[in-house]
């Protein structure tokens, strides 16, 4: 139960921010910092938080790195505006160098992720951080979600109502869905893989921007906050749905965690999902078709030269958002899936541990794999212990974390735009 003299003011001041009343990530990184020296550049080096569950340092970096690309990143932001108003006016030159500013942007951004492990000890994350990100919609002690006494009431049967509510994600970042949605990158449940007569459409589909077909479902949803039941979260997954009816009837988990983003930044993912058509302008420039590779030779050269660029420009933006998920995966891998797979947090023979694993861990492409004393990167997919027993590593938000990512880098090239002048 959540007292009523927490609940009631907390629902309230939620309401009016349009976000739900649980931990996320608006509240401990976008509204949680501050400059140490006014009058110096907004930089992470010049960032500190307002507060912290565990006063660690290690909570305060973890915050404050993803800070830091919030800032900066807002040139994405721009530069995703400046690429619509360019190809309203049809001008290849000016997307061209918005394209550029995206992706040289989303470069920033990886450079500062891979800044996590400097100040932020995994097992000091793992075991001391990471249980306040927790909401109360897939945890264990709280099955039937919490009361918030004073503002819901009983329902019908006399009982207490009960709300459920995913924890703080980085999921719940708008920056990173805003070029999701610029991007025309489209994500999907885990372990669906949209086709069509047989034939995956991810690459070539070339329809209005398709995250629209889950507004109609989030929208419904938003409000429910009884609808998150257990009966609902089976361990089975469509496979190759026969056509694309079958996926509109399905909500990706970040559309659910959009009820964690403050309304406004909601509200704006909501209106560039609506005039964002960067990817199907590109295709359109290059007479680009599924069943037609072939280009008239009397075609002005320098325009397909252009277009050439585009096209380049546009798929170096995938590339870098891949490059943002393959660290952000790391990442997950030493901070969360081999910590849940160690002892039960009680000894912290970390300084060792953390030592073997820390920047090249992070900064390196392939997965790691996890011994009873050692960690060492291999090429598996797997995070392995010496029993070589399997467990399946959930995120705040409930999702199983390691196929969930996977699948987003996946779908993220998905989009690439195969260039007919090369």
């Amino acid at each position: 139960r959540l007292p009523a003299c927490i609940a009631k003011p907390w629902v309230k001041v939620s309401d009016y921010l349009g976000i739900s009343p649980v931990i996320n990530h608006a509240a401990v990184v976008l509204w949680n910092w501050r400059l140490i020296f006014p009058d110096k550049p907004f930089d992470l080096n010049n960032l500190a938080t307002l507060f912290t569950f565990s006063n660690t340092l290690d909570e305060s970096w973890f915050y404050l790195v993803t800070t830091a690309i919030e800032g900066f990143g807002g040139r994405a932001i721009t530069a995703i505006m400046s690429a619509i108003l360019a190809i309203k006016a049809r001008n290849n030159q000016n997307l061209l160098i918005a394209l550029k500013d995206i992706s040289s942007t989303i470069v920033d951004i990886n450079a500062t992720l891979q800044r996590m492990h400097e100040k932020c000890d995994p097992y000091v994350f793992y075991w001391m951080v990471r249980p306040y990100l927790n909401g109360w919609e897939n945890e264990d002690r709280l099955p039937r979600g919490l009361i918030y006494e004073g503002v819901d009431g009983n329902d019908e049967n006399g009982n207490p109502i009960y709300r459920k509510y995913v924890g703080a994600s980085a999921g719940q970042s708008a920056l990173i869905q805003a070029l999701d949605i610029a991007l025309n990158i489209e994500h999907y449940p885990t372990g669906v893989k949209p086709r069509i007569n047989g034939h995956c459409f991810m690459k070539n589909y070339t329809s209005e921007n398709s995250c629209l077909r889950f507004e109609s479902k989030f929208n419904n949803n938003h409000n429910n906050h009884n609808n998150n039941n257990n009966s609902n979260n089976n361990n089975t997954t469509q496979q190759y749905p026969s056509d694309e009816n079958s996926i509109k009837l399905q909500q990706p988990y970040l559309y659910k965690i959009r009820q964690n983003m403050s309304g406004r930044h909601r509200k704006f993912l909501e209106d560039l999902a609506k005039v964002a058509n960067i990817r199907n302008y590109i295709i359109s420039q290059t007479s680009y078709d599924s069943n037609i590779t072939t280009y008239s030779p009397d075609e002005d050269m320098e325009m397909l030269q252009g277009t050439n660029e585009i096209v380049q420009a546009y798929n170096e933006c995938l590339n870098q958002m891949k490059n943002f998920r393959s660290k952000h995966l790391q990442i997950v891998s030493v901070y969360i899936v081999i910590q849940a797979r160690r002892n039960n947090g009680n000894s912290h023979s970390n300084s060792m541990y953390y030592s073997q694993i820390n920047k090249d861990e992070i900064t390196s492409t392939k997965e790691v794999t996890s011994t009873k004393e050692v960690t060492i990167t291999t090429n598996t997919t797997k995070v392995k212990t010496t029993t070589n027993k399997s467990i399946e590593v959930k995120g705040t938000g409930g999702t199983n974390l390691i196929p969930f990512l996977k699948q987003m880098r996946d779908e993220t090239m998905a989009q690439e735009i195969q260039n007919p002048f090369e």
